[in-house]
């Protein structure tokens, strides 16, 4: 194999990554919007107290009042609901 063929299959295996890459982003978008659909449209009848990441990319964690149907952080709980939680309650 010549350097120019070697070459340009290096080419082609970059662009089908970014490609592949590209796609992955959009479908990571599409899902992300939905949750959020979903979430914005709960009635959240449910709320549980959790131990949960302060934001996607820490690794700090905080307790919030979480709806147990969809997931989506509703509050911050009293200090109360923190002792509960806390103790296991």
């Amino acid at each position: 194999m010549s350097f120019r063929s070697s070459e340009k299959v290096a080419k082609n295996l970059f662009m089908a990554s970014n490609r592949k890459v590209a796609s992955l982003i959009e479908k990571k978008r599409k899902i992300l919007k939905e949750i959020d659909d979903l979430q914005n449209n709960c009635e959240h009848l449910n709320k549980v107290v959790k131990s949960i990441k302060e934001n996607e990319d820490s690794s700090t964690f905080v307790v919030r009042c979480v709806c147990e149907g969809c997931g989506k952080t509703i509050g911050i709980p009293t200090q109360q609901e923190i002792k509960k939680y806390l103790n296991g309650f």
